[in-house]
């Protein structure tokens, strides 16, 4: 399968050793994983996942936020496999198993323009009010910039085609917000999400 996954990682524990552990069994090309500034106490960690077949391992000095070190990987991938279909992102903290992350790059595959969202499913109860409503009023906002109701706004699973990756790489953002930065800059380049 002709896409690339990259994982951006901060001070990460053994989630992400399981997740490339099952991502290196299913038919995913290659895995970038960026580690940004975590910093000496987690180099054997990511050693471990260094030595995993089809992974490279890119790092930052220092923590330079989410959305840095998605154009890390990102830019590897346009720059060393400009044969692939995209990328697919995703968290490096288990909350995206293997097969979400190949049920994202099959969506992908069969719609080579699209950005694709995962959708988080949560326990409304369990999640706390002021982050209830900061979905919420994020949600609002999107679907009035965007035009178009997402319900995972902040979602790390994504999909990105190929032709979109170069766009992303000029957004000025590199924490957090990239994210949300994504999401109005396919709306401006005519990218279906």
């Amino acid at each position: 399968m002709q896409v690339a996954v990259v994982i951006p990682a901060y001070k990460p524990g053994r989630a992400l050793v399981d997740l490339i552990r099952e991502l290196v069994k299913t038919p995913i090309e290659s895995i970038v994983v960026i580690d940004d500034g975590s910093g000496p106490k987690y180099q054997q960690l990511f050693e471990e996942v260094r030595r995993q077949d089809r992974v490279t391992l890119l790092r930052h000095g220092v923590n330079l936020g989410k959305g840095a070190a998605l154009k890390t990987g990102i830019n590897h991938v346009v720059c060393d496999t400009p044969r692939h279909l995209g990328v697919v992102t995703a968290d490096a903290d288990g909350q995206h198993e293997a097969g979400d992350i190949l049920d994202a790059a099959e969506h992908l595959t069969r719609n080579s323009r699209c950005l694709i969202l995962g959708s988080r499913q949560f326990d409304q109860r369990s999640v706390p009010w002021k982050s209830r409503f900061g979905n919420r009023l994020t949600r609002t906002l999107v679907r009035l910039v965007v035009g178009q109701r997402l319900t995972d706004t902040q979602t790390g699973l994504r999909a990105i085609p190929m032709e979109f990756l170069p766009t992303l790489l000029r957004i000025q953002s590199g924490g957090y917000e990239f994210e949300l930065d994504m999401l109005i800059a396919a709306k401006h380049h005519g990218i279906p999400i």
